[in-house]
Protein backbone atom coordinates (compact mmCIF):
# COMPACT_ATOMS: atom_id res chain seq x y z
CA UNK A 1 0.00 0.00 0.00
CA UNK A 2 1.42 3.48 -0.80
CA UNK A 3 2.22 5.34 1.94
CA UNK A 4 -0.28 9.01 1.74
CA UNK A 5 1.88 12.12 1.54
CA UNK A 6 -0.04 15.32 3.39
CA UNK A 7 0.83 18.33 3.54
CA UNK A 8 1.02 19.36 6.63
CA UNK A 9 2.88 22.69 7.49
CA UNK A 10 3.36 23.64 11.30
CA UNK A 11 2.72 26.86 12.92
CA UNK A 12 2.70 28.65 16.01
CA UNK A 13 -0.29 28.83 18.66
CA UNK A 14 -3.06 32.02 17.44
CA UNK A 15 -5.19 34.00 19.82
CA UNK A 16 -8.92 32.75 19.24
CA UNK A 17 -9.06 29.12 20.13
CA UNK A 18 -11.57 26.40 21.03
CA UNK A 19 -11.39 24.66 24.04
CA UNK A 20 -12.89 22.27 25.98
CA UNK A 21 -15.01 19.23 24.05
CA UNK A 22 -15.35 22.26 21.17
CA UNK A 23 -11.96 21.87 20.95
CA UNK A 24 -11.89 17.61 20.84
CA UNK A 25 -14.54 17.37 18.40
CA UNK A 26 -14.03 20.78 15.86
CA UNK A 27 -10.11 20.78 16.31
CA UNK A 28 -9.90 17.31 14.62
CA UNK A 29 -11.89 18.01 12.25
CA UNK A 30 -10.54 21.96 10.83
CA UNK A 31 -6.97 21.89 11.69
CA UNK A 32 -5.96 24.63 9.35
CA UNK A 33 -8.57 27.06 10.48
CA UNK A 34 -8.10 30.27 12.31
CA UNK A 35 -11.74 29.44 13.80
CA UNK A 36 -9.80 26.28 15.24
CA UNK A 37 -6.54 27.26 15.69
CA UNK A 38 -6.24 30.84 16.21
CA UNK A 39 -4.21 33.38 13.64
CA UNK A 40 -4.14 36.93 12.64
CA UNK A 41 -3.49 38.45 9.71
CA UNK A 42 0.05 37.98 9.32
CA UNK A 43 -0.28 34.23 9.30
CA UNK A 44 -2.62 34.41 6.26
CA UNK A 45 -0.26 36.97 4.97
CA UNK A 46 2.56 33.78 5.35
CA UNK A 47 0.40 31.54 3.33
CA UNK A 48 2.00 31.66 0.08
CA UNK A 49 0.39 33.28 -3.55
CA UNK A 50 0.08 30.80 -6.16
CA UNK A 51 2.55 33.05 -7.56
CA UNK A 52 5.00 32.33 -5.41
CA UNK A 53 4.53 28.94 -4.71
CA UNK A 54 4.27 27.90 -8.25
CA UNK A 55 7.91 29.55 -8.59
CA UNK A 56 9.33 26.87 -5.69
CA UNK A 57 10.72 23.68 -7.02
CA UNK A 58 9.67 21.59 -4.40
CA UNK A 59 6.02 22.67 -5.14
CA UNK A 60 3.72 19.74 -6.62
CA UNK A 61 1.44 20.26 -9.27
CA UNK A 62 -1.59 19.64 -6.43
CA UNK A 63 -0.01 21.90 -3.87
CA UNK A 64 0.07 24.46 -6.73
CA UNK A 65 -3.49 24.11 -7.27
CA UNK A 66 -4.29 24.67 -3.89
CA UNK A 67 -6.28 27.52 -2.50
CA UNK A 68 -3.95 30.76 -1.64
CA UNK A 69 -4.25 33.80 0.09
CA UNK A 70 -5.80 35.84 -2.72
CA UNK A 71 -7.61 33.60 -4.22
CA UNK A 72 -11.08 34.23 -2.57
CA UNK A 73 -12.39 38.32 -1.66
CA UNK A 74 -13.00 38.56 1.64
CA UNK A 75 -11.69 35.37 3.70
CA UNK A 76 -8.10 34.35 4.86
CA UNK A 77 -6.52 30.88 3.76
CA UNK A 78 -3.96 29.65 5.61
CA UNK A 79 -2.14 26.53 5.46
CA UNK A 80 -0.84 26.31 9.06
CA UNK A 81 -1.48 23.41 11.33
CA UNK A 82 -3.04 23.88 14.53
CA UNK A 83 -0.34 22.93 17.48
CA UNK A 84 -2.87 21.27 19.35
CA UNK A 85 -4.04 18.80 16.66
CA UNK A 86 -3.98 15.34 17.50
CA UNK A 87 -2.94 13.90 14.35
CA UNK A 88 -3.91 10.16 13.45
CA UNK A 89 -7.01 8.30 11.57
CA UNK A 90 -10.12 8.11 13.45
CA UNK A 91 -11.57 4.25 13.43
CA UNK A 92 -15.53 3.55 12.85
CA UNK A 93 -16.87 0.81 15.10
CA UNK A 94 -19.16 0.00 11.61
CA UNK A 95 -16.86 -0.92 9.09
CA UNK A 96 -19.59 0.17 6.52
CA UNK A 97 -18.77 3.87 7.91
CA UNK A 98 -15.09 3.89 8.00
CA UNK A 99 -15.39 6.64 4.56
CA UNK A 100 -17.20 8.95 6.77
CA UNK A 101 -14.82 8.33 9.64
CA UNK A 102 -12.05 9.02 6.85
CA UNK A 103 -13.79 12.04 5.56
CA UNK A 104 -13.07 13.71 9.56
CA UNK A 105 -9.61 12.58 9.69
CA UNK A 106 -6.18 13.77 9.50
CA UNK A 107 -5.79 11.61 6.67
CA UNK A 108 -7.60 10.54 3.50
CA UNK A 109 -8.68 7.03 2.29
CA UNK A 110 -5.02 5.00 2.65
CA UNK A 111 -5.94 4.83 -1.65
CA UNK A 112 -4.78 8.69 -1.91
CA UNK A 113 -0.86 9.17 -3.09
CA UNK A 114 -0.88 13.29 -1.80
CA UNK A 115 -3.50 15.67 0.15
CA UNK A 116 -3.14 19.45 0.07
CA UNK A 117 -4.86 20.83 2.88
CA UNK A 118 -5.85 24.46 3.18
CA UNK A 119 -8.47 26.38 5.88
CA UNK A 120 -10.74 29.24 4.55
CA UNK A 121 -11.98 31.89 7.25
CA UNK A 122 -14.11 35.02 6.18
CA UNK A 123 -12.81 38.38 7.61
CA UNK A 124 -16.26 39.10 8.73
CA UNK A 125 -16.85 35.96 10.79
CA UNK A 126 -13.73 34.23 11.55
CA UNK A 127 -15.69 31.99 14.24
CA UNK A 128 -17.40 30.27 10.86
CA UNK A 129 -14.19 27.99 9.50
CA UNK A 130 -13.62 25.60 5.82
CA UNK A 131 -11.39 23.39 5.24
CA UNK A 132 -10.43 22.43 1.65
CA UNK A 133 -8.49 19.02 1.21
CA UNK A 134 -7.53 18.25 -2.46
CA UNK A 135 -6.24 14.62 -2.68
CA UNK A 136 -4.79 12.57 -5.89
CA UNK A 137 -5.78 9.41 -6.75
CA UNK A 138 -5.62 6.99 -9.54
CA UNK A 139 -8.63 7.30 -12.10
CA UNK A 140 -9.97 3.75 -10.20
CA UNK A 141 -9.32 5.01 -6.77
CA UNK A 142 -10.81 8.05 -7.29
CA UNK A 143 -14.24 6.66 -8.24
CA UNK A 144 -14.26 4.56 -5.25
CA UNK A 145 -13.75 6.96 -3.12
CA UNK A 146 -16.93 8.46 -4.14
CA UNK A 147 -18.94 5.43 -4.29
CA UNK A 148 -17.75 3.99 -1.03
CA UNK A 149 -18.84 7.52 0.23
CA UNK A 150 -22.38 7.72 -0.85
CA UNK A 151 -22.99 3.91 0.28
CA UNK A 152 -21.95 4.70 4.02
CA UNK A 153 -24.35 8.07 3.57
CA UNK A 154 -26.99 5.29 3.17
CA UNK A 155 -25.71 2.71 5.36
CA UNK A 156 -25.16 5.04 8.31
CA UNK A 157 -28.11 6.92 8.86
CA UNK A 158 -28.61 5.75 11.91
CA UNK A 159 -25.56 7.46 13.35
CA UNK A 160 -21.59 5.70 13.85
CA UNK A 161 -19.09 6.90 16.01
CA UNK A 162 -15.17 6.72 15.43
CA UNK A 163 -12.18 6.66 17.81
CA UNK A 164 -9.15 8.13 17.73
CA UNK A 165 -6.08 8.56 20.62
CA UNK A 166 -8.70 6.78 23.22
CA UNK A 167 -11.33 9.47 22.49
CA UNK A 168 -15.07 8.52 20.82
CA UNK A 169 -16.91 10.97 19.16
CA UNK A 170 -20.48 9.72 17.91
CA UNK A 171 -21.83 10.88 14.41
CA UNK A 172 -26.13 11.49 14.70
CA UNK A 173 -28.24 13.12 12.03
CA UNK A 174 -26.22 11.77 9.17
CA UNK A 175 -27.98 12.67 5.60
CA UNK A 176 -27.27 14.06 1.96
CA UNK A 177 -27.49 17.28 1.24
CA UNK A 178 -28.91 19.14 -1.92
CA UNK A 179 -25.76 20.18 -3.64
CA UNK A 180 -25.23 22.09 -7.14
CA UNK A 181 -21.41 21.53 -8.25
CA UNK A 182 -19.21 21.30 -10.87
CA UNK A 183 -16.52 18.17 -11.33
CA UNK A 184 -17.07 14.27 -12.62
CA UNK A 185 -18.85 13.30 -9.54
CA UNK A 186 -20.05 15.31 -5.81
CA UNK A 187 -22.03 14.73 -2.79
CA UNK A 188 -22.97 17.13 0.01
CA UNK A 189 -24.38 15.87 3.18
CA UNK A 190 -24.38 16.96 6.89
CA UNK A 191 -23.92 15.45 10.21
CA UNK A 192 -23.53 16.24 13.81
CA UNK A 193 -20.93 15.18 16.12
CA UNK A 194 -21.07 14.87 19.66
CA UNK A 195 -18.81 14.17 22.73
CA UNK A 196 -18.79 14.94 26.47
CA UNK A 197 -22.35 16.92 26.18
CA UNK A 198 -21.14 19.12 22.84
CA UNK A 199 -22.91 18.74 19.71
CA UNK A 200 -21.56 20.41 16.50
CA UNK A 201 -23.05 19.98 13.63
CA UNK A 202 -21.06 20.13 10.32
CA UNK A 203 -21.79 20.21 6.71
CA UNK A 204 -19.60 18.24 4.12
CA UNK A 205 -18.89 18.94 0.30
CA UNK A 206 -16.84 15.95 -1.76
CA UNK A 207 -16.56 16.72 -5.38
CA UNK A 208 -13.98 14.52 -7.55
CA UNK A 209 -12.46 16.20 -10.51
CA UNK A 210 -10.95 13.17 -12.98
CA UNK A 211 -8.77 11.58 -10.59
CA UNK A 212 -8.66 14.18 -7.53
CA UNK A 213 -10.99 14.83 -4.81
CA UNK A 214 -11.87 17.85 -3.28
CA UNK A 215 -13.33 17.74 0.71
CA UNK A 216 -14.74 20.80 2.23
CA UNK A 217 -16.05 20.93 5.52
CA UNK A 218 -17.96 23.57 7.47
CA UNK A 219 -18.79 24.32 11.23
CA UNK A 220 -19.55 27.34 12.85
CA UNK A 221 -17.93 27.36 16.10
CA UNK A 222 -19.68 30.04 17.52
CA UNK A 223 -23.23 29.47 17.22
CA UNK A 224 -22.32 25.75 16.99
CA UNK A 225 -24.99 25.95 14.06
CA UNK A 226 -25.05 24.55 10.70
CA UNK A 227 -22.84 26.21 8.31
CA UNK A 228 -23.17 25.17 4.81
CA UNK A 229 -19.76 25.38 2.88
CA UNK A 230 -19.74 28.97 0.84
CA UNK A 231 -20.63 27.87 -2.94
CA UNK A 232 -17.19 30.51 -3.85
CA UNK A 233 -14.94 28.57 -2.06
CA UNK A 234 -15.97 24.97 -3.91
CA UNK A 235 -16.04 26.88 -7.10
CA UNK A 236 -12.50 28.36 -6.43
CA UNK A 237 -10.83 25.17 -5.70
CA UNK A 238 -12.78 23.36 -8.78
CA UNK A 239 -11.58 26.21 -11.39
CA UNK A 240 -7.95 25.66 -9.66
CA UNK A 241 -7.99 21.99 -10.20
CA UNK A 242 -8.88 22.29 -13.79
CA UNK A 243 -6.74 25.27 -14.86
CA UNK A 244 -4.26 23.05 -13.29
CA UNK A 245 -5.58 20.04 -15.68
CA UNK A 246 -6.08 17.63 -12.51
Amino acid sequence: MRRTRTSRPAGRTGRLRATGPTALLACPLLVLTAACSGGSDDDAKATPSADRRSATPAATRLEKAALAQGDLKGYRVTSRKAENWASGQPKSRKRACQALADATGDEPSPAAKETVRRGVNGHKAPYKGVTAGISSYSAAGAKTFMRELKAALSDCAGGFSTTLSGRTVRYSEVRSTPLKAAGDDSVGYGLTASAQGTKIPMRVVAVRSGSTIALFMGVDFKKLSEFPVPRAIVDKQLEKLEKAGL
